[in-house]
């Protein structure tokens, strides 16, 4: 359901965060004020669609310049993995960073559960894509002190669609979580998780937050197109 594998070590992942901390002027902040959730990056799910290139276009060369030997691990790992060619979308943004400040971590399951399916919103052109299987992947750079994870549901979108289909109901992603028991997968520091972007899933909560805890993660997806998974965020 979903293949967690190590790509950074503990001092490779202090230079990531190091790094995010002193481009601290190029977050973005998201949700009500005061913020104390920011993306570092162009997000297709967040941002308006007539933005989201020009945003992309602004973060994309800070990215690029700060992370060029993250991305590149990055790229070699998910080609090895995926058994084709990894490249990134052209004018999409680049995987980028979810960078949530103590006030903000979830300590109870209010996340939006859900389907990734922001491609929708991003992609220039669908044609040619392989939109059966899309991939999504994080990778926790840190965690709270209780640690994090993602909250899974064993349902796939068509077979939501289907369902839905099939009974007339008007079912929202959130209401098949009460026929469905959830799953958690634990997220490791340095340990990239990986999985369809068309299973339902949900940041997942943790019990107790403590002063100074943060959760930074890389995030991004990918769709199989012209023989290559293309990433973009």
């Amino acid at each position: 359901m979903i293949t967690s594998l190590t790509l950074l070590n503990a001092s490779e992942l202090e230079r990531v965060e190091d790094r995010i901390k002193e481009l601290r002027t190029h977050w973005i902040p998201r949700g009500a004020e005061p913020a104390n959730f920011f993306t570092f990056g162009a997000a297709s799910y967040l941002d308006d669609p007539a933005e989201y290139p020009r945003t992309a276009a602004a973060l994309n060369p800070i990215l690029s310049d700060a992370f060029s030997w993250l991305y590149e691990r990055l790229l070699d790992f998910l080609s090895k993995r995926l058994r084709a060619p990894a490249t990134f979308a052209p004018g999409l943004g680049l995987p980028g960073f979810h960078i949530w400040l103590t006030p903000a971590i979830f300590i109870r399951p209010e996340a939006s559960i859900h389907f990734d399916l922001q491609y929708l919103r991003a992609w220039p052109s669908l044609e040619g894509a392989d939109l059966k299987r899309p991939l999504s992947f994080t990778m926790a750079i840190r965690l709270p002190r209780r640690g994090g994870g993602l909250n899974v549901w064993d349902v796939a979108y068509d077979r939501y669609l289907n369902f839905r289909e099939q009974t007339g109901a008007r079912l929202q992603p959130k209401d098949i979580t009460l026929l469905v028991e959830r799953l958690r997968h634990p997220y490791t520091p340095g340990g990239m998780a990986l999985h369809s972007g068309h299973l339902l899933h949900q940041i997942g909560e943790i019990d107790e937050v403590w002063p100074g805890d943060e959760r930074i993660t890389l995030q991004g997806h990918a769709l199989f197109a012209g023989g290559e998974w293309r990433l973009y965020w």
